[in-house]
């Protein structure tokens, strides 16, 4: 099983409702949260490294002070560790957007939706595997703690591949609790995943540019949805223009 540093596991992690809601929002994979710590000499500093399992999908960090304090009572961190002290850089921001550019320009709130990923659990980033490899599981072999082990940060392919293998079932039940008049993809990944399914007459396949924002029409155990893919709010540039624009027309056209 997966092992985040300092010992808490990496659990599957719950879509954000499991009740019929107007939306339905699918994600790539779950966050995490993260801590800067400064271990004992000689090990330097490490800026951000994801300590636990994040909340809820797409965690805003309003509460990360208060979730950071939780972690360190649950794995009894103690002095002589060195000091740890929220992310703000890492825990947060992506959720933030998400609410602002995705669900606030639509009209929903995050009560409103249904929110979960292609997969259920953490991956780590390479640079997150890079500071576990050099500093976390050095120091923890010397301080008698287990290692980290955390599964690496994977392809748009592999999430797919995954996804189709090992969570069909899962998205298929969350999609009918859900039962939303709204779908919402975030990626590339998400879009691909959610096309294998539903059934849809459209060739979509990757997201476009000059077609971003485009609604789509779903049918999934009888019931009719619209479908609409956007780009992650971790996306590139090009994608997160064409979703700067979309913002902003969808805006005017309610004015």
């Amino acid at each position: 099983m997966a092992r985040f540093p300092f010992g808490q596991f990496v659990t599957p992690r719950p879509p954000s409702a499991r009740s019929p809601r107007p939306v339905f929002v699918l994600g790539a994979y779950p966050s995490a949260v993260h801590v800067a710590w400064q271990p004992p000499s000689p090990f330097r500093r490490v800026t951000a490294i994801a300590v636990d399992d994040e909340p809820t999908p797409f965690w805003d960090g309003a509460d990360q002070l208060v979730v950071v304090e939780r972690w360190k009572r649950a794995v009894e961190f103690r002095d002589e560790w060195g000091q740890v002290r929220a992310n703000s850089q890492l825990n947060g921001p992506c959720g933030q957007k998400f609410v602002a550019n995705v669900l606030a320009p639509l009209g929903f709130t995050a009560s409103e939706a249904c929110v979960t990923d292609c997969l259920d659990t953490y991956r780590s980033s390479m640079d997150g595997a890079a500071r576990i490899e050099d500093t976390y599981n050095p120091w923890a072999s010397r301080a008698g703690l287990p290692p980290a082990d955390l599964a690496p940060h994977p392809t748009e392919a592999a999430i797919v591949r995954e996804s189709l293998q090992s969570h069909r079932a899962r998205l298929l039940r969350e999609l009918g609790d859900a039962r939303p008049d709204l779908i919402v993809t975030l990626g590339n990944a998400a879009l691909r995943v959610l096309r294998e399914l539903v059934v849809t007459t459209s060739e979509l396949r990757k997201l476009a540019v000059e077609s971003y924002g485009t609604e789509l029409t779903v049918r999934i155990a009888g019931h009719v949805a619209r479908w609409l893919p956007l780009a992650h709010p971790a996306a590139p540039i090009r994608y997160a223009e064409a979703h700067a624009r979309w913002v902003a027309n969808l805006r005017t056209s309610r004015t």
